[in-house]
Order: C-alpha cells, then sequence, then structure tokens
C-alpha cells in the first residue's frame, strides 16, 4: 500500500478575520468611487453562472477540453440548436462533446434567506453616511439604497458525448463543486448562492447520423436578487460652517476665555500638515476636548495628553491648514471653581437619536454646556442646539441612530 500524500505548511490561520475580512468584502462589492454596490440585473446573474460553469466544469477527454458554449440558451434556443448542431467535423459530421447552459424564461420570487423581506413597500432604507469637505463647509451625504428584490433564476447544464467516460468525468466534477447541493459564485462582488436541484437523463433511444449518443441534464437554481442603481438616492445632510484662522507663524495660536460659571480656555492653533505637538504655553488642568475641523479627537487614539502638563501630542498630524481647537480648565490642583469660588462639577452623557424626540434630559441641572456634537460633529449653541434648566433640545433633526453627546457643567 503507498503512502498518502501530505501536504506541508498548511496555513491554519486566515491572513484577515472579523472586521478586515468584511471591509475586504465591502471593498469589492463598492468598486466605485461612490460608495454605494453596483447594479445586478438578471443578465449580470446569467454572466455570473456562465463564468462558474467555464470555471468549475472543466473536463478533458482525449487531451482536449471539451468545449462550453460561451452563451446563456434560452428553451427555444436550445430547441433550435439541437436541430442545427454547429458542432461538426470536417465531413460536416456533428463533433461531439460539448456542454450547453439553457435558462428558463419563468424568473420566480427568491428564496435566498440574506434578503428576505423586511421593508413593507421596498422603502428607502440608509445605507451609509459619507462625510464631506468642501474647504469651507463640513457635512455630510446620506445614501440610501431600497431592499433589494429576491429571484431565484433556473438553469440546465447538458452535456453531450457519445462516451460514457466523459459522462462520469462531467459528474464526478459537478458533484465535486456541490457535495451538500450548494455552492457559491461571486457577481460584482456579492457572493451568489446556486443549488443543486436534480439530475436527469434525456438520451434518446434512437441513432442520431448512424450514432449513439449521451445527453444528461444537471438542473440548477441561483438564489440571486436585482439591485437597480437608478433606485438609489443620494442626499446631502445638514452642513456646519467654520471660520478658518490663518497665521504666518505656524506655531501661533490664538486665545479666548469663556465667560459662564466657569472661565475655560479655548487655543486655536493651525495644522501645518507636519506637525504633531502643540504647546497651550500653561499647565492644563483638566482637559475638555480637543478638536480638528470641529470633528472631535478622542484620547489615547487620536492624540495623547499628560494631567498638569501643556503639551497635546497627535497621533499622526492634522492636514495643513486644519483649524485645531484645544478646551481646558487651567484650575487649582485640578479642583474646578467658578468665578465666585464655588466648587463646579463636570458630567458627560451619551444620547441615541431614535427619531421621536430632539429634546434629551440629562441627570443634573445644567450650569453650562462645555461642547455637544453629533457623531463628533461639534454643534454651536444656539444655532446647533439651545439649552433648558436640565435639557438640552436640537435645532435639526439628524440621522436616525445618531450619537449625540453632551458635556456640561453643574
Amino acid at each position: 500500500m503507498g503512502i498518502p500524500k501530505r501536504k506541508l505548511n498548511v496555513n491554519l490561520y486566515p491572513e484577515k478575520i472579523l472586521g478586515e475580512r468584511r471591509q475586504e468584502l465591502l471593498e469589492k462589492i463598492t468598486k466605485s468611487d461612490t460608495y454605494l454596490p453596483e447594479t445586478i440585473l438578471h443578465d449580470d446573474m446569467d454572466m455570473g453562472f456562465l463564468e462558474y460553469v467555464n470555471k468549475n466544469f472543466k473536463v478533458v477527454s482525449n487531451n482536449v477540453q471539451i468545449p462550453i458554449i460561451n452563451k446563456i440558451l434560452t428553451i427555444q434556443r436550445w430547441g433550435e440548436f439541437t436541430q442545427n448542431w454547429s458542432f461538426s467535423n470536417e465531413d460536416g459530421n456533428m463533433e461531439l462533446p460539448f456542454v450547453a447552459i439553457i435558462r428558463k424564461p419563468d424568473v420566480q420570487y427568491g428564496t435566498n434567506p440574506s434578503v428576505q423581506r423586511t421593508i413593507p413597500d421596498r422603502y428607502q432604507f440608509h445605507y451609509a453616511t459619507v462625510p464631506t469637505w468642501n474647504g469651507t463647509t463640513m457635512g455630510a451625504d446620506i445614501y440610501k439604497i431600497p431592499q433589494p428584490i429576491p429571484v431565484d433564476i433556473s438553469y440546465e447544464v447538458t452535456i453531450i458525448c457519445n462516451r460514457f467516460r466523459d459522462l462520469n468525468k462531467f459528474n464526478k466534477k459537478v458533484l465535486q463543486r456541490f457535495p451538500s447541493r450548494q455552492d457559491y459564485t461571486r457577481v460584482k462582488g456579492h457572493y451568489i448562492p446556486i443549488v443543486l436541484d436534480g439530475i436527469d437523463d434525456t438520451s434518446p433511444m434512437e441513432a442520431l447520423d448512424g450514432r449513439r449518443f449521451y445527453m444528461q441534464n444537471y438542473k440548477f437554481t441561483m438564489l440571486g436578487f436585482l439591485i437597480d442603481s437608478e433606485e438609489f438616492e443620494v442626499s446631502p445632510a445638514v452642513s456646519r460652517l467654520f471660520i478658518m484662522s490663518e497665521f504666518t507663524n505656524e506655531n501661533a495660536n490664538m486665545r479666548k476665555y469663556q465667560n459662564k460659571s466657569l472661565s475655560l480656555t479655548n487655543v486655536n492653533f493651525t495644522g501645518n500638515g507636519t506637525q504633531t505637538l502643540y504647546s497651550v504655553g500653561e499647565s492644563i488642568g483638566t482637559l475638555f476636548g480637543v478638536s480638528v475641523n470641529g470633528v472631535l479627537q478622542e484620547k489615547g487614539n487620536d492624540f495623547y495628553h499628560i494631567t498638569y502638563t501643556h503639551k497635546i501630542t497627535f497621533v499622526t498630524p492634522p492636514p495643513a491648514n486644519a483649524l485645531i481647537l484645544i478646551t481646558y480648565y487651567k484650575g487649582r490642583n485640578n479642583v474646578i471653581l467658578d468665578t465666585y469660588g464655588k466648587v463646579i462639577q463636570v458630567d458627560k452623557e451619551v444620547f441615541t437619536y431614535t427619531g421621536s424626540t430632539v429634546t434629551f434630559n440629562v441627570s443634573n441641572p445644567i450650569s453650562s454646556v462645555i461642547t455637544l456634537d453629533i457623531n463628533g460633529l461639534v454643534e454651536d449653541e444656539g444655532s446647533g442646539y439651545t439649552v433648558g434648566e436640565q435639557s438640552v433640545t436640537l435645532l435639526g433633526y439628524p440621522v436616525v441612530g445618531s450619537v449625540i453627546t453632551v458635556s456640561y457643567l453643574y
């Protein structure tokens, strides 16, 4: 008995997992620069099935690959084709073997489990929010697509040959791809299931031109779906306007104070595209926020700061001409006092907009709001929101699911 072959250096761990793999699949679906999936219609699924058969059902007979008709035939065309065989030799006799693909015209409502009906009347739903910046205005575009339409398309792959050996080879190829009666192909980045419904034999009992031949049919169903780019919607969200300050000295900064119940310090810098370290020139007792072009940065992820020091260090340099805003309280031993010497406390609360109300109640009476941001974009008091005794009210309607973060004093 021979020793079975072994495969060495088997990689047991995939190169990309979880988030990286999801991002890779998303990039395959959205190859263009529109952030939207590509159109998938009946012709696209026909081409996907044809490519699948050409790639996976290659069979060699007498050192020559069995030819596959490189187009999808309808049942009517197949009936005409069988009466006028185009595969013939120099004597005009039919040349066997060959493989043909026939599609049934009656496309049925689909059974693909990933696109089962979830939204009545194919209502447009949110697909992506894409930030936009034109140099003066920062906002976002909202991309919406309707519920994809599931469809089941039936195909028959027919092999015609005069050798039982070729029939066995082709049958082996098909069953190896469908050990569990299902396989997948990729159409414009989307994985589409293909189900093997059955195998039957339609070999005629009579001879054709004095020769006998075999005809075996393999029935498949592609569980696809339709996506039409003409139904996509792209609409701008609420934009925020920022005033940029430009300085001749790249390290220059502008300082101003907020005199409410607490004297906060705002320091503005203008990025030069290479600098990562910025100093406010005095000890920072309590750091409330660091933003770049109005987008709040996350401490420990986007920047680093050590308490009681005067430095802010970014992980990556802010872009050239970017507006950097650092809001802090100098403090006394990290104790916050108002202008009358009374101790003030700070709280931060996070809400999710569900579409029912734009008023959010906080846990404590508000002395003043330090920052309010929606999905990281800072809003201005008076134009973006108003402050109540123990609540904040947005003056616009963000996208459902948006995260609202309120930092305030009480």
